[in-house]
């Protein structure tokens, strides 16, 4: 049975789903999209992430050709249709075919659902590597299409062993490629606060953690990073995942921190709850 995709106003095979080559999402990158998975067939926390893509879209003057209302409607039509165990779902608005390839059209929502992706769970029991780069993400607030510089990095360092890579600015660190950053240090948590893209988990994240220990949003020097107790990064996919070394620094000793397993118990926890099933 083939995978049914919304594209242009249809539910279509995804086989048969095409945009226009003049679409200036293609041509340019004018584009913003979205990205979240279910649990229990739930899509978790659709509404944060609709209201995020409405923003994202604002930020670039891109306007959404459907209400938050109809896109909801849309998804859940899409797991009915597709009846995967679990789904990935990512919804992209482009800006259409206009006069010229610089000049927008009719955007076009498109939404896409698929199996959802299981991660190694090597990766959450001896954590990961990542490589710190100078620069920042174009467009932090916005979630756009753009992500040549991220594609660049994520090429030339996974062959090195590094799962992911840390924008740097000015010493300061500030988000993954496409991910949130999390220190711990003497029984505290911080996380950057600008110049970053607020990830729907890390928002999950800093509400639990507000119960079980201190945290903060604020700067944070590249070198506290690597001088910190524990490390872990947070996002859809990866939900929280430890990091133990940073380019060549081994964080503390090593292993997997306990806040950091903590941490992540109760956000199964709180999925096992579904308190946030809409």
């Amino acid at each position: 049975m083939s995978t049914i995709y919304f594209v242009k106003g249809e539910y279509v095979n995804k086989e048969n789903a095409f945009i226009h080559v003049n679409d200036i999402g293609l041509l340019r990158g004018y584009a913003v999209f979205d990205y979240l998975k279910t649990y229990f067939g739930k899509p978790f926390h659709l509404q944060d992430h609709l209201k995020r893509l409405q923003n994202s879209a604002k930020l670039i003057g891109l306007e959404i050709p459907y209400s938050i209302e109809e896109i909801t409607s849309i998804c859940h039509e899409l797991l009915v249709k597709n009846n995967f165990k679990e789904s990935n779902i990512r919804i992209v608005v482009t800006g259409g075919v206009g006069e010229d390839s610089k000049t927008k059209g009719t955007p076009v929502l498109i939404i896409t659902c698929e199996p959802r992706l299981v991660l190694d769970e090597k990766f959450y029991s001896e954590g990961i590597k990542i490589k710190a780069v100078q620069g920042k993400r174009d467009l932090s607030f916005s979630k756009t299409c753009n992500y040549i510089r991220a594609i660049d990095y994520l090429s030339q360092y996974k062959k090195d062993g590094f799962n992911e890579v840390l924008y740097v600015l000015e010493g300061g660190v500030l988000e993954c490629t496409s991910s949130n950053i999390f220190i711990i240090n003497d029984n505290k948590v911080f996380t950057p606060k600008t110049d970053i893209l607020y990830g729907i988990t890390r928002k999950v994240i800093i509400d639990i953690c507000s119960r079980i220990i201190d945290i903060h949003e604020t700067d944070i020097l590249l070198e506290e990073t690597y001088l910190a107790d524990e490390v872990f990064i947070s996002s859809t996919e990866r939900e929280v995942m430890p990091v133990v070394m940073i380019d060549d620094r081994t964080i503390a000793n090593g292993n997997v921190g306990p806040f950091t397993k903590r941490i992540r118990d109760e956000f199964h926890k709180y999925v096992d709850s579904r308190v946030w099933c809409d």
